[in-house]
């Protein structure tokens, strides 16, 4: 899962619009298209000491720790589903299943903490404005941390209101309600380090990035195995345990962005922190990326409640696979959040040849990521499978769709890409539109094949989904890319 807006100059005025470049005003690419602009044009553009070359060593150089952070991150649910599947058997699985979907919901929904930060620390980045890019963290972890501490506090409200959406069974919704009440207890942290990933890949600090994610997955693993094999809490005790961890990584995040700040010159006064211009429209920007967000949170919820609604073994089995999803998806999306990075900061020193390298690079490695990829999921699938659970049922119907799911890589690697490119230049209104438009293509492709080909067209029609993605992302780039207008080697966005 995870996978974030409007075109206009404004007058800067010192660091008070730092947050103004950020979002602009009107545009073409869907009306509000926020596409941060350039500080004022010049005709040699400042660069980055974050991005100095950018090179395909530089690119594999950001990717690869990126890669192995991104992939930690569902790691925690492999983990958890591995030790489910040997020692609490199929109703316990299915029970987290359906869990790890609903906590999806909020991680996923308010991922714009980690999208708009990446975006705006790295344009602030290439343009040389150190101030706004501490700005930009001092206003994403608070922010992240509020909103976790909400959803924990309404939590007796939510977890019944959100399980009533689906079809599983009432023995599945319980056991997933023991496992979302223990991990909430890990939101705000959660959510307040995936702001601090995002500043850290905006910064290109991939390391910083893959350290959080190593001291999360390794209390994870151990508490998980403990609370587990050793106490027999079963779903609560995962769920604890994984809230734990999350707590253990974002203290080493906030450890780690303190030593980056002091590295960069140490703290700076943010005199305008809470500027109502620059929060009313980093609003804007948020707000679009929660929509893109929340339609793509829809349709991989859509894609679970059907499998839910084909029994307890075609859900237990499809959550192993969802598990091989994700792992592979973040994988590929180390090459997006590189381009986050480098596109981003080729957009605030206003570099188009920067720029169209950027995107050349990382989309040549993400291709040939997704190729290799494919290949290794559909050989090594049968023997992860078979590590992930004993029971013989979901054993025969995970690798009955294992085909299906090895087909993911090379079908969605370009709504992966692209979504790092928007997420770059912090043009949001073009995703939130192609966030929209396709879930109505996903539905509509769904109640197509469906009912005629069971569950074999949910998979074909969850798997379209990812083609419609890329393709509308791809509709919207020539326009996006348009808008920069070449001068020299600086670009101005016209209004």
């Amino acid at each position: 899962m995870r996978d974030q807006n409007q075109f206009r100059l404004l007058p800067l005025d010192g660091e008070g619009a730092e947050a103004l470049q950020r979002v602009g005003g009107r545009g073409d690419l869907g009306k509000t298209s926020n596409l941060a602009p350039p500080h004022q044009p010049c005709e040699t553009a400042p660069v980055s000491t974050t991005h100095p070359n950018l090179t395909r060593r530089w690119v594999w150089q950001q990717s690869w720790p990126i890669a192995l952070a991104n992939a930690m991150g569902p790691m925690v649910g492999f983990v958890d589903t591995l030790i489910l599947g040997r020692y609490a058997g199929t109703s316990a699985l299915a029970g987290i299943g359906l869990g790890a979907v609903i906590y999806g919901i909020v991680y996923w929904g308010f991922g714009f903490l980690r999208m708009s930060t990446a975006g705006l620390t790295a344009q602030s980045d290439g343009a040389g404005d150190d101030t706004a890019v501490q700005a930009h963290i001092f206003r994403a972890v608070p922010l992240g941390l509020t909103i976790g501490a909400s959803v924990l506090l309404l939590q007796a409200l939510l977890i019944p209101l959100i399980l009533g959406l689906y079809t599983a069974s009432p023995g599945i919704e319980a056991e997933a309600a023991t496992y979302l009440r223990a991990r909430l207890w890990g939101l705000p942290a959660t959510l307040g380090g995936i702001a601090l990933m995002g500043w850290f890949v905006g910064l290109g600090q991939a390391r910083a990035a893959l350290w959080l994610q190593l001291a999360l997955n390794l209390v994870n693993a151990v508490l998980s195995a403990f609370f587990v094999i050793s106490l027999g809490w079963g779903l609560w005790g995962v769920g604890i345990a994984s809230a734990i961890a999350e707590w253990a990584g974002f203290g080493v995040g906030l450890l780690l962005a303190l030593r980056i700040i002091a590295k960069r010159g140490g703290r700076r006064p943010l005199p305008n922190l809470l500027d109502p211009t620059a929060l009313k429209n980093l609003m804007g920007t948020n707000t679009n990326i929660f929509i893109r967000t929340a339609a793509m949170v829809i349709g991989f919820n859509f894609f679970a409640n059907a499998a839910a609604g084909q029994g307890e073994v075609f859900l237990a089995g499809n959550h192993i696979l969802m598990q091989f999803i994700n792992i592979v998806a973040l994988v590929l999306d180390s090459y997006a959040h590189t381009a986050e990075a480098a596109a981003g900061a080729a957009y605030g020193s206003r570099n188009r040849p920067r720029f169209d390298r950027a995107v050349r690079l990382t989309g040549e490695y993400s291709v040939l990521s997704a190729l290799a990829l494919t290949v290794a999921l559909y050989l090594g699938g049968p023997y992860l499978i078979d590590l992930m659970t004993t029971e013989p049922d979901v054993r025969a119907s995970a690798k009955a769709f294992l085909p299906y799911c090895a087909l993911a890589p090379i079908l969605g690697f370009a709504a992966w890409h692209l979504d790092g490119i928007f997420i770059g230049v912090t043009a949001t209104a073009a995703m939130r539109n192609a966030g929209v438009i396709s879930l109505l293509i996903y539905l509509g492709l769904h109640y197509a094949l469906e009912p005629r080909l069971g569950a074999q067209g949910i998979w074909i029609a969850f798997l379209l989904y990812y083609v419609a993605r890329g393709i509308t992302l791809g509709v919207a780039y020539p326009r996006l890319r348009n808008k920069l207008t070449l001068t020299g080697h600086s670009v101005a966005v016209q209004g």
